[in-house]
């Protein structure tokens, strides 16, 4: 157990190292990896580096660290990485590695550049870890599997791995439920859980909750931060596609110039648009929050009558012990 407690001081110390190195994200990595994938703007890799070296503070990692349990034996972890946003199959390295496992990690071709500066910068901090990471492009030699993908890629990876012990994540989303008492500052903040990494993230809100009191006008010049999106041309072919076909069919719509907004009862919304509908009471809110329980990835809120709403602007910048689809990473290799 000594072992075990000296490992975790050092790790702790490793993971503060990596903290302060993405603090000062290089700008030479950043260019990389917007040439890599043009998704990967400039502004919010930076973003997505600073929020990770807000989270890897000492206090929080061991608060983090408090639910690793010692192995017996090292398992060979296989991690297949999304690459949605920047540095998303981070959190999962982490995790293998704190569990004193090794890492197996299958890299997402939109996500090269920045994972491989992650290890490469582990490994400079503590050489030990060149023997506990291992970028590989199959599996096989696996003894667990931690795979993020959609909910058509997550049948496959049932299929391929049913004979290893998984963790298979599918599509999540967001919702932002308004009271229509938000302040000028609290609506700015949605916008970044809106808008942030242009809406491709599972804690990107694509659904809106709201009464009809409403003074949609405040919203929508809230939103004016981010008009900039515009500029970005996928961000805008996605944008004018989703417009073409909505005047096209004649079909009711808001356009704020950057973004379509439709009043529907479903959850997810197609990138460059967002889907909203009212909502007459509190028991409307909890039956919608129920209905869609499994396909939620956060629930950002003010209102009194949901206890799990996080408070705006927080979405994107998870602790450390917040996992993704909910499911505790640490407990699964723990087990």
């Amino acid at each position: 157990m000594l072992l075990h407690i000296l490992d975790t001081l050092q790790y702790n110390k490793d993971l503060q190292s990596l903290g302060k190195i993405l603090n000062e994200l290089p700008e030479s990595v950043i260019l990389s990896a917007q040439v890599h994938n043009q998704w990967f703007s400039p502004q919010f890799s930076l973003m997505a580096a600073k929020n990770w070296a807000m989270a890897l503070n000492e206090s929080d990692i061991n608060t983090w660290l408090e639910a690793v349990k010692p192995s017996n034996e090292i398992k060979q972890v296989g991690i297949i990485m999304a690459g949605n946003i920047p540095f998303v199959g981070l959190h999962d390295l982490l995790s293998v590695l704190a569990s004193g496992n090794k890492a197996l990690v299958k890299l997402s071709s939109t996500d090269e550049i920045l994972m491989k500066f992650i290890i490469k910068s582990l490994i400079e901090i503590n050489p030990s870890y060149a023997q506990k990471i291992e970028i590989v492009e199959r599996l096989n030699s696996a003894d667990m599997v931690i795979a993020t993908g959609s909910d058509n890629s997550a049948r496959y990876f049932d299929y391929y791995f049913r004979d290893k012990k998984t963790l298979i994540r599918k599509n999540r989303t967001s919702i932002a439920i308004l009271t229509g008492n938000e302040s000028k500052e609290q609506l700015e903040a949605l916008a970044d859980d809106i808008y942030m990494y242009y809406g491709m993230g599972c804690r990107n809100v694509t659904h809106l909750l709201m009464p009809k009191t409403i003074d949609l006008h405040a919203f929508y010049t809230a939103l004016d931060k981010y008009i900039n999106h515009v500029n970005h041309h996928k961000f805008y072919n996605n944008y004018m596609y989703h417009k073409s076909i909505l005047l096209m069919n004649l079909t009711k719509h808001y356009d704020n110039g950057f973004m379509i907004f439709q009043e529907k009862d479903e959850l997810n919304a197609p990138l460059a648009t967002l889907n909203y509908h009212y909502y007459e009471n509190d028991n409307d809110i909890l039956q919608y929050i129920d209905k869609y329980k499994d396909q939620l990835q956060c629930i950002v809120s003010g209102h009194p009558a949901v206890k799990e709403g996080i408070p705006y602007g927080t979405s994107q910048s998870p602790a450390l012990w917040h996992y993704a689809d909910n499911i505790n990473t640490l407990a699964f290799l723990n087990n």
